[in-house]
């Protein structure tokens, strides 16, 4: 008895303990880090995923071509690290990470903001947003681009992705202000006002279309359009809505192919673990009680920051993160994440 007692308790240890082995985090960085590193993903057509984050001053892309198990030796993108003319020489700047995306025609689009502070002399401080875009998965990058200025101003961060919109535009989601279209052939910039129904405008961080051809804005509240952004509804019992600190930009949304919508963000103000939860009627309703929490005991900068989350296969999600120790990827099954309850 005591040996069939021992023996279904070392069956229910391995179990237990069988999905969280498997929750070991793939280091891209394995170093020391600290300051906007803020790593961003992105899957290319051919299926290479591209991790982008911020160096010494200058961007870094690191690929894989195995699904997460293995990445490049991260290299620069040169032209980020370059001061745009628009922007005046000083001391003080940074080159401040914003998004990596893939766009419909297959090329990559990196964005970044370059600061320049010279406040301590003058007041004069100014951030430059920029863009390049790569045609060869990451390997090589154009020259970069600047977006705006607008009124004599320039526009702030990108955090969260680009949209692609019609006529070959994008949405860019500011992390301050009204979202903007940009038209990159001519440079055009328009204000793309998205109000709910309390007829606020509100600062979204993202805006997604799902599978189904849904939009959802996301900012302080969640809202969605059936009808190309004409309307817009809230989605109650969102299950990571944010608090008054972080505004969002501690949340990320992924769009499934098959019409669900996933929500990652950090746990806790001792940012250790890292929380999913899987809407499985394209973002219409929520259920808090299947939020999934991995990592539990690791530290994850994702509060002020999200983790980015990119669907890697049809049975596979995969987030980057960072922490002190680097930048680090994890590949989760999505079986972990629908069998919740």
């Amino acid at each position: 008895m005591v040996s069939l007692r021992l023996i279904l308790l070392m069956t229910c240890l391995f179990f237990q303990q069988g999905p969280a082995a498997a929750d070991k985090p793939v280091s891209i960085l394995a170093q020391r880090i600290q300051g906007h590193i803020h790593p961003s993903i992105c899957r290319s057509q051919d299926g290479t995923l591209i991790v982008v984050y911020k160096g010494a001053n200058v961007l870094m892309c690191s690929r894989s071509d195995d699904q997460g198990a293995t990445w490049s030796t991260p290299q620069a993108i040169e032209t980020s690290a370059k001061r745009p003319a628009t922007i005046r020489e000083v001391k003080k700047y940074e080159v401040y990470p914003g998004t990596a995306d893939c766009l419909p025609d297959g090329r990559i689009l990196v964005t970044w903001n370059y600061i320049a502070d010279d406040k301590v002399k003058d007041g004069y401080y100014e951030r430059a947003l920029l863009y390049a875009l790569s045609e060869d998965q990451g390997r090589s990058w154009s020259e970069q681009r600047l977006i705006g200025p607008v009124d004599d101003r320039h526009l702030g961060a990108v955090r969260h992705n680009v949209l692609p919109w019609n006529r070959g535009r994008w949405l860019l989601p500011l992390r301050v202000g009204v979202p903007r279209l940009y038209d990159p052939e001519t440079g055009i910039l328009e204000e793309y006002p998205l109000v709910g129904p309390d007829g606020v405008q509100y600062e979204f961080q993202q805006i997604v279309r799902t599978a189904n051809d849904s939009l959802l804005a996301m900012g302080p509240v969640l809202l969605r359009s059936n009808d190309e952004g004409q309307h817009w509804t809230p989605v109650k019992s969102f299950p990571a809505i944010p608090d008054q600190r972080d505004n969002a930009e501690g949340r990320y949304l992924t769009t499934l192919s098959d019409g669900r919508v996933l929500v990652t963000w950090g746990r806790g103000q001792k940012n250790q673990g890292l929380s999913f939860n899987l809407s499985i009627d394209d973002g219409q309703t929520w259920d808090a009680r299947r939020t999934v929490v991995l990592l539990p005991d690791t530290p994850v900068a994702a509060r002020y920051y999200s983790a980015r989350t990119i669907q890697v296969d049809d049975q596979h999600v995969g987030t980057v993160f960072m922490n002190r120790e680097g930048v680090h990827f994890l590949k989760v099954p999505l079986k972990r994440l629908r069998d919740a309850s």
